[in-house]
């Protein structure tokens, strides 16, 4: 299996690995919540497009912000459908970091 938490397909999926089985049900349930919010606002067709276009390697500031923006946006989903506990508790507890930092993250859904 896969080592990772959890991510959205280009297909429109969400694919779970290894790491979300040590998760709680209760923080499973966040991160699927986020992943979901990924699908609900199309992140992955815009992604794709950025790479396609070949954007995503000149423009790569660009790139890295549209990503960040993503995050935030998948976590204010997330949190909009009650699971912004969840999702605060497995950032600070199982979460490796990344893309934005899990800092900003946390102030964003406090904020």
């Amino acid at each position: 299996m896969k080592d990772f938490c959890a991510r959205v397909t280009p297909w429109g999926t969400i694919q779970t690995g290894s790491q979300f089985a040590v998760l709680s049900k209760f923080e499973q349930n966040a991160v699927l919540a986020h992943e979901r919010g990924h699908l609900h606002h199309k992140h992955v067709r815009t992604r794709l497009l950025w790479i396609a276009t070949l954007r995503a390697f000149f423009q790569t500031e660009k790139f890295f912000a549209l990503c960040d923006a993503q995050e935030f946006e998948a976590d204010q989903y997330a949190k909009a459908c009650g699971y912004g506990p969840g999702l605060v508790t497995y950032l600070l507890t199982h979460c490796p970091g990344g893309r934005p930092s899990i800092s900003k993250r946390l102030r964003a859904l406090h904020g």
